[in-house]
């Protein structure tokens, strides 16, 4: 792991370590003290401490009976039930937002699958979370705001930085934007099943879907 200074955050550590975990650079049942990350960040106990604190609470992490932390394991079934979830939440989330709102979120939504076709993963990513939190921010509802955002910046954050862009990425896209516009709620679930469907495959096989 990285050496950070100081004045960063509880929540860049937070990224640091649940990224080390998704990609099995932390196996689970490894002990984790606050002391030896403290140590290899170059911070002081407090926030590492309030980070493992985050980490137990997105499920990643778990306390045992000493009180020390452990990596969770991260079983198949709990990865695609996650992800799952997320496009049930997203999916209700489109669907409650006001029909004003809806042109500007397909237009960006449209520019987004351009992007995404084009090949470059880095601002196709940058993107594609961009047009994830102002879909959420066009709700105007503060606690499923909360309760989405604890998803986008865990799993899903993580998965969308290391999707394969190109053709499939781009088609996936369209058919989330295309059941959107048409208004049917049947083919928006499904699309946005297979779009989340997609990342639990990325995070389950990140060797094969982080090479070009």
């Amino acid at each position: 792991m990285e050496t950070v200074s100081a004045v960063q955050t509880k929540d860049y550590i937070v990224s640091v370590i649940r990224s080390e975990i998704l990609a099995g650079n932390m196996r689970p049942g490894e002990e984790l003290t606050q002391e030896l990350i403290a140590e290899q960040l170059g911070v002081s106990r407090m926030p590492v401490r309030e980070a493992l604190q985050s980490l137990a609470q997105e499920g990643l992490i778990v306390r045992l009976p000493n009180r020390h932390m452990q990596v969770a394991a991260m079983e198949e079934k709990q990865v695609r039930d996650t992800f799952r979830m997320a496009a049930t939440m997203e999916t209700e989330i489109l669907l409650m937002i006001p029909e004003e709102k809806r042109d500007e979120l397909l237009l960006r939504l449209s520019e987004l699958a351009e992007t995404a076709g084009s090949g470059e993963r880095k601002a196709a990513a940058g993107a594609e979370m961009a047009w994830h939190k102002y879909a959420l921010a066009s709700l105007r509802n503060s606690y499923i705001h909360q309760l989405f955002r604890r998803l986008l910046d865990s799993y899903v954050s993580y998965a969308v930085e290391r999707l394969k862009r190109g053709n499939a990425a781009a088609e996936l896209l369209t058919d989330v934007g295309a059941a959107l516009a048409s208004g049917n709620e049947g083919a928006l679930r499904a699309a946005m099943n297979r779009y989340y469907g997609r990342m639990a495959d990325c995070l389950l096989n990140s060797k094969e879907e982080t090479h070009e």
